[in-house]
């Protein structure tokens, strides 16, 4: 009995108005999963914001595409049937016209969906939908290393970024570069930053380390940077701060015995919520 059922559905998936309405869904469910992305502001948990124009263009594309299968499921409809009664005067014309339904038949066939491929489209859209959507936080560090340089690749963007931009509007990624590049904080300067916790053991001048991930291309590329932070007197406690939780320091640097990375003396520390866009861009 599942024999025959296989059967049967494997023979109807083959069917043109099938093959069209199940291109057509397909490609229309895979435009408005990634118009759902763009619209509730997670598409950029895995990509650069640079990138946005070109989902913008693949939905529109997916949706054209998508719907023009439903014109092409009309004509299938409104194509006659091919007569089964000629006379013998038309049986040439018959056979020519066969043999011509034949290569149609087979020319379309190479292109027909087939349950594997069905499977493999509907994946992304299957997970999406089952997977929400989150960006890279503490769990993402165990594979990455915390960098205070190595940021050559999007070195020119942010220092330009950096030189334009008070010390008070200054990102993470700004004042790592910065270091990067031999700066050293005036008396003058007031770091206010926002990040989240990294309780790093190895840091022996640092309560923790205020983190961010920096993307140049796609979630799969991002970079961890960050800035160690002391506690001033009258400020919560490392133990009082839990891993991952974003906070906002304000405070000056000093100087780091065998570090290019001045330490942050936080003189305000606050809980804050995780920005809409918890990434930084170069």
């Amino acid at each position: 009995m599942s024999q025959v059922s296989v059967t049967i559905t494997g023979r109807l998936l083959r069917l043109s108005k099938v093959q069209a309405a199940l291109k057509g869904l397909l490609l229309l469910g895979l435009g408005i999963f990634l118009f759902t992305r763009i619209t509730t502001g997670t598409l950029n948990y895995y990509i650069s914001q640079r990138f946005d124009w070109l989902t913008v263009a693949a939905v529109l594309g997916l949706i054209v595409v998508g719907l023009s299968y439903h014109y092409l499921l009309q004509e299938t409809e409104d194509t006659p049937a091919a007569p089964h009664d000629l006379g013998p005067e038309r049986s040439g014309e018959a056979g020519s016209m066969a043999a011509g339904d034949n290569y149609q038949h087979s020319h379309d066939h190479s292109h027909a969906l087939g349950w594997s491929g069905l499977v493999i489209i509907s994946l992304p859209i299957v997970l999406g939908l089952l997977v929400p959507p989150r960006p890279l936080g503490v769990a993402a560090l165990q594979n990455r290393e915390i960098s205070g340089g190595g940021l050559d690749s999007v070195l020119p963007a942010a220092v330009g970024s950096a030189v334009v931009r008070e010390s008070s509007e200054r990102t993470i990624l700004d004042w790592v570069l910065a270091f990067h590049q031999g700066e050293r904080p005036a008396e003058t300067d007031t770091a206010d930053v926002v990040g989240f916790v990294y309780l790093d053991d190895a840091a022996d001048e640092a309560a923790f380390t205020l983190t961010r991930f920096v993307v140049g291309c796609c979630a799969a590329d991002a970079m961890a940077v960050g800035l160690p932070v002391s506690l001033t007197a009258g400020l919560p406690s490392e133990d009082t701060l839990e891993e991952g939780q974003w906070v906002r320091v304000v405070g000056r640097f000093a100087a780091s015995a065998g570090n290019s990375i001045p330490v942050l003396l936080a003189e305000q520390l606050e809980a804050v919520a995780e920005p809409n866009q918890p990434y930084l861009y170069p």
